[in-house]
């Protein structure tokens, strides 16, 4: 495969940024808290045109940036939505784009003002790829709608001109509308309700419906289909919140009648099975179990071979993308010999002829470098969203195990500084959810640590996803018990690894990563110096408030969470805290922060406390929010945890 050099030039040129330096010193805070350079990079379906939000200025909001893919050195079209700030986008058509944009907003939910965020929609309607460059034509849709989120759901092959979108209402429930890219009208074709959930097939047709309903052991989604030969819908499974395994849908046949499912029933790891609509019979695994936990199927969107199961999704330590047709083997085989070895490189967009793929490469030392394959031979670099952040500077990460005190093997990613030798300081940082986890490949926090010398261990304590049904049911209702002995024991390894300074250890966590450091601090014979806590739930009776925006959710997870409140101990602190909330936070509401800090000032413990302006739960962040959280993260580690610090 041939390399060219022109898209490298071309991005830093464009964007107006060098990559860093190889000199010893930290890299600079600056490098880590801005916006991506480029991002959301989408290819037109005519293989025509290239978009990407880009930066020409670390200070400035990204922009909407629109190449001629033939000729990249040209110069580009630039815009931006003027009342809120862009996130991602999408083409529509040839000549569309679909850009959503966040700004701050206030409602008022339950009778009570409640500070949070609103998505805009914007149309940006472009002159043809051959014309002259003019400015497009933008328009704001369903603005009087209070819209949390929008999705492209179908382009709608069968109707041209015609797009399927998702709009999610504050009230959690999601309507499907049928948009005509030539007179901007919309027509609803399917109204959500709160608890249900509608899945469409390739061609945008509505094909399964899931609805909860019940409480306690009855708990459960029902899954209806409609039958490919009568057009009824007919309910054919449910699965029970209690039980917590079963199947649900991922992609339907062209046929009408073969549905993709997930499937974890009797099984630690989830398997891929073809579920029959009209016998009614479920075929057997064709992908996933032993040590890979399925996730989804990858359909063909060009015509050619139009909405075929070409690939599949897993996950064991990391992300795995398994191509099953020819074509795309051979071309994922090549990008793997051409690109480095130790990245992902996914597909995130493609011309309808294949001829044009964008790649995005990731991995531990890679937050993002974008390429263009063109006709499967010629590999342009387009450029890295953190260009500043050079990899000669940043860590390795590994996959590790180790031993809880009750026998129990816990995985973990291990990330040592690039620099100097052991015993280093260490932070232990567990992921939040619970129901999560972390892979291997690109992780911020884990890198900032690792660059001002700390190594890192990211625990997947019981209670995580994705390493099996055993380990995740071992944390049911051992919140800051079992669950937190799992996170001591890794920090306890990484001492008799000789990895970590015993005297040296701190623990920093975010959402139940937060309650986790909250739950440390109160613990007695911890092995932390100090705790950091992220937006954390400090009394676990309120669990039921943070899981407000699913019936389901409550029922479901809401059984497994019991254990220790730190609210409830706060006078039995033992190592010093630093506590931060954003105040715009509606999944883990800001009161709980503010009464742990509260309770630990009046028990007379060392506790650091701030709220951070305009922040809500979880990513995407502006600059200021990670400014924010990463200069008083290594403030305090250096200087307040612990005497004289870590």
């Amino acid at each position: 495969m041939k390399r060219l050099l022109l898209g490298k030039g071309l991005a830093w040129a464009l964007f107006g940024f060098a990559a860093g330096g190889a000199a010893a010193e930290p890299i600079p805070l600056s490098a880590w808290i801005h916006d991506p350079v480029i991002d959301s990079v989408q290819v037109a379906p005519d293989g025509q045109r290239l978009a990407a939000l880009t930066l020409t200025d670390i200070n400035a909001p990204p922009e909407v940036t629109v190449w001629q893919t033939a000729n990249l050195s040209a110069q580009p079209l630039r815009f931006k939505p003027k009342d809120s700030k862009a996130l991602f986008m999408d083409w529509l058509n040839d000549n569309t784009l679909l850009v959503v944009g966040r700004q701050k907003f206030d409602y008022r939910i339950g009778g009570r003002p409640t500070k949070w965020f609103r998505n805009r929609i914007y149309l940006y309607t472009l002159p043809s790829a051959d014309a002259e460059q003019a400015e497009p034509r933008s328009r704001i849709l369903f603005d009087s709608r209070e819209i949390i989120s929008a999705s492209l759901k179908s382009r709608l092959p069968n109707k041209k001109d015609k797009v399927l979108l998702g709009l999610v209402s504050l009230q959690f429930a999601e309507d499907l509308y049928e948009l005509d890219l030539n007179t901007y009208n919309s027509k609803r074709v399917y109204r959500g309700a709160e608890a249900e959930t509608a899945f469409v097939d390739m061609n945008g047709e509505v094909r399964s419906k899931q609805k909860f309903d019940g409480s306690g052991d009855t708990a459960r989604l029902r899954f209806s289909y409609k039958h490919p030969q009568t057009g009824k819908w007919e309910e054919h499974h449910a699965l029970y919140a209690a039980q917590r395994e079963g199947m649900s849908p991922l992609a339907f046949g062209m046929d009408g009648r073969r549905v993709y499912m997930a499937d974890n029933t009797g099984r630690d790891m989830s398997v891929i099975r073809i579920y029959d609509l009209i016998t009614r019979e479920i075929g057997d695994p064709i992908y996933g179990g032993g040590d890979i936990d399925a996730l989804d199927v990858i359909q063909a969107s060009n015509p050619e071979d139009f909405g075929k199961v070409v690939g599949f999704l897993g996950r064991s330590a990391r992300v795995i993308r398994e191509y099953r047709e020819p074509k795309r083997q051979s071309m994922q085989k090549r990008l793997a010999e051409a690109l480095p070895a130790d990245l992902d490189h996914q597909w995130v967009s493609m011309s309808d002829d294949l001829t044009v793929i964008v790649v995005l490469s990731v991995g531990p030392r890679e937050p993002g470098a974008y390429h263009l394959l063109v006709n499967g031979e010629q590999l342009v670099p387009l450029g890295r969203r953190f260009p500043q952040l050079a990899q000669e500077k940043l860590a390795d990460m590994r996959f590790v195990t180790y031993e809880a005190r009750d026998g129990l093997s816990i995985p973990g990613f291990l990330t040592v500084p690039s620099e100097g030798e052991p015993p280093f300081p260490a932070v232990v940082v567990p992921h939040g959810g619970p129901w999560a986890r972390d892979y291997l490949g690109w992780d911020l926090w884990a890198q900032f640590l690792a660059n001002r010398g700390y190594a890192v261990l990211q625990p997947q304590y019981r209670g995580s996803e994705g390493f099996g049904q055993a380990l995740w049911r071992a944390g049911d209702r051992e919140w800051g018990q079992k669950m937190q002995d799992d996170k001591d024991d890794g920090a306890r390894w990484l001492a008799e690894q000789g990895i970590a300074d015993p005297e040296r250890i701190a623990i920093f966590g975010y959402s139940y990563g937060g309650y986790a450091a909250m739950a440390a601090s109160v613990r007695s014979n911890s092995p932390y110096q100090c705790a950091i806590s992220g937006a954390g739930l400090a009394e676990l009776r309120t669990f039921d408030k943070v899981t407000y925006e699913s019936s389901f959710g409550r029922e479901y997870q809401n059984p497994t969470v019991a254990g220790l409140s730190p609210l409830d101990h706060a006078k039995e602190a033992t190592i010093p805290i630093y506590i931060f909330h954003g105040d715009r936070d509606q999944r883990v509401p800001i009161e709980q922060s503010r009464k742990f800090a509260n309770a630990l000032r009046r028990a007379g413990k060392s506790v650091k406390y701030e709220e951070i302006i305009d922040l809500w739960h979880s990513f995407p962040w502006w600059p200021q929010h990670h400014l924010a959280i990463l200069s008083s993260v290594e403030d305090y580690l250096a200087n307040d945890c612990g005497p004289g610090g870590l």
